[in-house]
């Protein structure tokens, strides 16, 4: 359990209301994904808060291009930094869309977190570069040729659509080879933590996904970017329970 309840009432087999308490010491790092920024994850970080839970919601590189991976692994860094010296005794990061990809890495190759919640899980570089072909061999050629910390235009692509960006050639590799970091993180096969799967009946991508799940996964009544809006109820309830 992330924080022991323990009240008379319920030893005595009475039914008793949340308590503010029951995710004290807990500290949650929100990571938001590319569209909608950090909105749809709000009403999360009410009811994490409403629990006794801190809360952090870094604003993540993608919203203006992109960092490296290792850099971005490094924005999460800090939030958790913070929580840790506000007196976090568990960390819990908890992503949305590609802030579900950034978690699993972290995760996987960081460590010292205790769970993780994956919120429509998006961003896999396998598919990506069906549609992003061009820009991934432009991104290929200026790295090969010492150009990696160049900044060039590029395609991102994110529910069905394509649009420019301006990164490094690096990051874009980055984060867009299927052999590079992000396709890894995608398939979380080196997460150890107790991990929540939340997926929308309306996300296409994500209920096709194969990708090998480790964890609990559930599915609610919504599409990629209202999935954090509905599950919040659930998400609270997993957390109480690790």
């Amino acid at each position: 359990m992330l924080v022991p309840l323990l009240s008379v009432a319920v030893a005595l087999g009475a039914m008793v209301p949340a308590l503010a308490f029951e995710l004290r010491g807990a500290g949650v790092v929100l990571i938001h994904g590319k569209a909608g920024g950090q909105g749809p994850l709000q009403p999360l970080a009410q009811g994490l808060k409403a629990r006794g839970a801190t809360v952090v919601l870094p604003r993540m590189s993608w919203t203006s291009g992109y960092r490296t991976y290792d850099q971005t692994l490094g924005e999460v860094q800090a939030a958790v930094s913070r929580l840790k010296a506000g007196g976090a005794s568990r960390i819990v990061l908890a992503g949305h869309s590609l802030g579900a990809n950034i978690s699993m890495s972290y995760a996987a190759r960081v460590g010292g977190v205790d769970a993780v919640v994956a919120l429509a899980p998006g961003h896999r570089p396998d598919f990506i570069a069906s549609q992003t072909g061009e820009s991934l061999a432009q991104a290929k050629a200026m790295v090969a040729a010492g150009q990696g910390a160049q900044k060039g235009r590029f395609l991102d692509f994110n529910q069905g659509r394509t649009f420019p960006i301006t990164t490094t050639a690096e990051a874009y590799l980055n984060f867009f080879d299927p052999s590079g970091p992000a396709a890894q993180a995608a398939q979380a096969s080196a997460v150890r933590v107790p991990t929540l799967w939340v997926i929308g009946t309306g996300d296409r991508a994500a209920m096709n996904d194969r990708a090998a799940y480790s964890g609990t996964r559930i599915v609610v009544e919504a599409d990629h970017q209202t999935t954090p809006r509905v599950a919040v109820a659930e998400v609270i309830d997993w957390l109480q329970k690790q």
